[in-house]
């Protein structure tokens, strides 16, 4: 069932479908998007596209309110015939296609061939989190794009505010500062909105910061990399050499699990590929010169010895059985699920999963994106609710900045990071 607020915003969405070709449904995450713009599939042979994490639960809100539709992920469009679908429902499309750069992505490039010529729906909950500039891709999807621009350099020169910025090398044109009231006046008429408070939701989410101190080593390698840009060990390094790289290893070091090293050393040349008297017959110069031009690289992570000061702290202050604890980098996953029984990856379970069966959130280390900040804190909620909704963060370092970067709604970046630092 649907009730009036999600009823109201798919009639709009069938208006819009019918009038302009085209409709925008821009609601908070949990706000009930999915039914609201499945239920305006009603009528048409639709496919859903959407992240692969999230295709079980469309295809469960679809079967939920009567309705059929096939769905797949941005990555495998390609797979389908387009002469199948009347309708495409892109959901949460600006995290694939809309980068406000004169280059249009991969994955849009594959996507447009589909929807062109189709009704298209466009649904998200952060649709300008990657600037107002990456609508032209959005919207370009569409037949009946309002922006009448067969480039974004020409969307940009009636649209954009040009600017530079600069790099470690170079000073680069900037696409993110856009005439924001311009574009939102031109694509007005296409928008429907759906706010949580309008469905039914008593409840917001409430932020906890809980300020962890770091270990002696921690510190130590901290303070090494931030004077010498680099920290090197016998079988290993750890470079920061870069902006970039420098905020990666910082962000890490505050985890206390472990940092993406790389080898001190160059490993044994790759000849796998090569039959052995080919090799055999080279001589002394070629095979050095293949030797140096082949080498075989294995990825390191450089573990922290004993318990990270977040895990220990969690043991001490969280009931574990009831709390969902989610980190950002792929080794602190594993380490985690290896002590607590609930945990996840802060960017893939920002989307489509439906984590309101947990008592609280624990964020072990957030992401750099704005919209990850805000998506992810809210799969704890549900209509249903009956109680607050908690969510703490484990504050170390660097995660100070990171977690005010994004709840500023803007990205973490090196710029961000320079321009705001004030323990230098």
């Amino acid at each position: 069932m649907l009730n009036k607020a999600q009823l109201k915003a798919s009639n709009e969405i069938t208006k819009r479908l019918q009038r302009y070709g085209i409709a925008c449904l821009w609601g908070q995450a949990r706000a009930g998007k999915s039914r609201a713009f499945l239920n305006s599939s009603k009528g048409y042979r639709t496919l859903v596209v959407t992240e692969k994490s999230a295709i079980d639960g469309v295809l469960s809100e679809a079967k939920a309110i009567g309705v059929e539709v096939d769905c797949i992920n941005y990555q495998s469009v390609h797979k389908l015939d387009p002469e199948d679908y009347q309708l495409i429902c892109l959901d949460e499309c600006h995290r694939f296609i809309s980068n406000a750069s004169p280059k249009p992505s991969t994955t849009w490039k594959e996507v447009v061939k589909f929807t062109k010529g189709r009704f298209i729906i466009l649904s998200s909950a952060t649709p300008t989190s990657e600037g107002y500039g990456g609508l032209y891709y959005q919207l370009g999807l569409s037949s009946w794009s309002p922006f009448k621009y067969p480039r974004f350099t020409a969307f940009f020169k009636d649209y954009g505010i040009p600017s530079k910025i600069y790099t470690a090398t170079r000073e680069v044109p900037s696409y993110k500062k856009t005439k924001i009231d311009l574009i939102k006046r031109d694509i007005g008429h296409l928008v429907v909105t759906l706010k949580r408070k309008d469905t039914g939701h008593k409840f917001e989410s409430k932020d906890v910061l809980h300020y962890v101190s770091m270990s002696k080593t921690q510190l130590k390698i901290q303070n090494k990399i931030k004077k010498n840009l680099m920290y090197v060990k016998k079988k290993y390094e750890i470079l920061a050499d870069t902006p970039v790289k420098m905020l990666g290893k910082l962000h890490q070091i505050a985890g206390g699990v472990g940092i993406k090293a790389e080898p001190q050393a160059k490993s044994v040349p790759n000849f796998k590929h090569l039959p052995k008297k080919v090799i055999k017959k080279m001589s002394e110069t070629e095979r050095t010169a293949y030797e140096e031009s082949k080498y075989t690289y294995t990825p390191l992570t450089f573990m922290f010895k004993g318990t990270s000061p977040k895990v220990d702290y969690i043991r001490e202050n969280f009931d574990v059985d009831n709390t969902i604890i989610l980190s950002y980098y792929q080794h602190e996953q594993a380490y985690l699920s290896k002590i607590f029984p609930h945990t996840g990856s802060v960017t893939k379970m920002s989307t489509g999963v439906d984590l309101s069966h947990y008592k609280t959130m624990v964020i072990y280390s957030m992401g750099f994106s704005s919209a990850n900040y805000f998506q992810v804190k809210a799969r704890l909620m549900n209509v249903n609710r009956k109680t607050q909704m908690t969510v703490h963060y484990l504050i170390s370092g660097i995660d100070e900045y990171v977690l005010k970067a994004v709840k500023s709604k803007e990205n973490f970046t090196s710029r961000w990071f320079k321009k705001h630092d004030t323990k230098k």
